[in-house]
């Protein structure tokens, strides 16, 4: 029994485990879950909404209820101050006592008619049932007391204290205190009263009157406290379930921008917002927008440029593969040694001023292309590959002129510079070859848009370019006619053409000292190149 108990309770521990561990991770979840609900945007900006608002509401119901309690204290004032004196004209000096039974009742319960200077005056009976009049005289000595007075509270307003300090009497006089006092029903309270004191002078002898009422202040704020509360709470709530709501529906586009983030990956830049709205969420989606279409744009040259760059190495590796096999498989003659090493170094040659136009782009799209800055003069520049390609030309029978060259100060790389004015030489004399006769290099002085420009000009009379290869010359491994590139070092063996990167390594140098390229071009009337380069004056950098 014992072994059959220990079998089948193992599986019943492992399964209870299990549940637990379930449970255990089911409460991570929901707690990480409320957590991540509390941090997040819409809730935090609906409790600045609310604390905001709520600290508004409490600026306004305390003025609201100070407001209110000031202007029933004021109004206090005023009633005890009739009270005060409707009890004195009461007042008789013959034996120095209020008399209260001249009030007579007259037909409203609450109003009653005063004798006053022997006529009968209907008057609103003064005090109510918890206000306090106490009639001392000259000695502080009560005389008479009306209202629901214990003596402890006789005896407090008998007490100097609440007098001015000198120990005189001063009139009239409002202050606050708490008194006990009796209730209805015979027990004893503390409550706080407005006490008014004035001075009758009468034989020469001052007797004074002090009437008290229940302070209306207090009463104001604590009936305010409980209403402005539950207001309060109320609007609370209905202004948390308003915030949210706005918050949500604020924070959607945001939403819509996370969701559309998160599905975008390297391989699919195609999804777009497409958020029309005119605010700062519609900006922001916009500026996404256009963001995506730059790295889709970017992506793709990027896929362009490696596809381009391995279908052009590809061919030159694969000749030193088949050249170097063919001299290997078996005893070849010196003279076909040397054929296949004539072939190998031509192939390596290609291959490494591929590499180094591929190294000059990277560089300038890093911005690292200009290493040297420097104050140069264009026409010497000019000047100097003129000098140096004037053998190429001459071979390919292609007469390589010189215009006007004046002095044309810029700031910029040397080296670069004169790369990119040999391309653009190179190109022409490549193309010209048994078309036309001449390439011509010319810089000058310009100005457009306000400001002063050094112009390099190469122009050729080859056969042109058609109008529809324009606006991609100067992308990467872009060839108009790989047939119109003809030998002009060998006829029996062509010369391998281009790579296609010449014309974009002269747009990116430009670029990379702040100008530009432009050509004109019509088919069978040849090319004019263009490269505009910011002036560099004496006077500043």
């Amino acid at each position: 029994m014992p072994a059959i108990f220990t079998q089948t309770s193992a599986p019943a521990n492992k399964a209870a485990h299990t549940i637990v561990a379930t449970r255990a991770r089911g409460s991570k979840q929901r707690v990480r879950s409320a957590i991540g609900w509390l941090g997040s945007v819409r809730v935090r900006l609906t409790l600045w909404y609310l604390a905001i608002l709520a600290l508004v509401f409490l600026v306004f119901a305390s003025a609201l209820t100070v407001t209110a309690a000031q202007n029933e204290e004021f109004q206090e004032h005023a009633e005890l101050l009739t009270a005060s004196q409707e009890l004195a004209s009461t007042y008789s000096a013959s034996d120095g006592l209020l008399h209260l039974n001249t009030l007579v009742t007259v037909s409203t319960p609450t109003a009653k008619r005063l004798l006053v200077h022997g006529k009968n005056v209907d008057r609103v009976y003064p005090l109510g049932p918890q206000d306090i009049a106490i009639l001392l005289d000259a000695q502080t000595t009560v005389r008479q007391q009306i209202g629901p007075l214990t003596p402890q509270a006789t005896l407090a307003l008998q007490k100097p204290v609440l007098f001015p300090s000198t120990g005189q009497i001063a009139t009239p006089e409002y202050f606050s205190t708490t008194l006990p006092v009796y209730l209805p029903n015979g027990n004893v309270t503390d409550i706080p009263y407005l006490i008014y004191l004035t001075r009758l002078t009468t034989q020469g002898q001052p007797v004074y009157l002090i009437v008290g009422r229940p302070n209306g202040f207090d009463q104001t704020v604590k009936r305010y406290i409980p209403e402005m509360t539950l207001i309060g709470l109320l609007t609370l709530i209905v202004a948390a379930l308003g915030g949210y709501w706005l918050a949500a529906r604020a924070m959607r586009p945001v939403r819509q921008i996370t969701r559309a983030a998160q599905t975008i990956s390297a391989t699919d830049l195609s999804q777009r917002l497409v958020i029309r709205r005119r605010d700062e969420l519609g900006e922001l989606a916009a500026t996404f927008d256009s963001m995506l279409d730059r790295l889709e744009s970017a992506f793709a040259r990027q896929r362009q440029f490696t596809a381009d760059a391995s279908h052009e190495l590809r061919t030159p590796l694969a000749i030193i593969d088949l050249e170097a096999s063919r001299a290997l498989a078996a005893p070849r003659t010196q003279t076909e040694y040397e054929r296949a090493l004539t072939t190998i170094q031509a192939e390596n040659t290609y291959m490494a001023r591929l590499v180094g136009n591929l190294l000059t782009l990277a560089r300038a799209d890093a911005n690292q292309a200009i290493t040297v800055s420097e104050r140069i003069d264009l026409s010497d520049v000019a000047l100097e590959v003129v000098e140096r390609l004037a053998p190429l030309a001459h071979q390919s029978e292609i007469t390589l002129q010189v215009g006007a060259l004046p002095e044309a100060p810029i700031w910029g790389d040397r080296g670069l510079l004169g790369q990119a004015l040999s391309n653009l030489i190179e190109n022409a004399i490549k193309y010209t070859v048994g078309v036309g006769s001449h390439v011509t290099l010319t810089t000058e002085i310009a100005e457009r848009d306000g400001r002063e420009w050094a112009v390099a000009r190469v122009c050729d009379n080859g056969p042109g370019i058609a109008h529809e290869h324009l606006p991609h010359l100067f992308e990467r491994f872009y060839r108009v006619d790989s047939a119109r590139a003809r030998s002009s070092l060998d006829e029996a063996q062509p010369a391998k053409d281009g790579a296609g990167l010449g014309l974009a390594i002269v747009n990116r140098v430009a670029q990379a000292h702040g100008g530009e390229v432009y050509v004109e071009s019509s088919k069978g009337i040849g090319a004019t190149f263009e490269v505009w380069l910011p002036l560099h004056s004496c006077s500043g950098q």
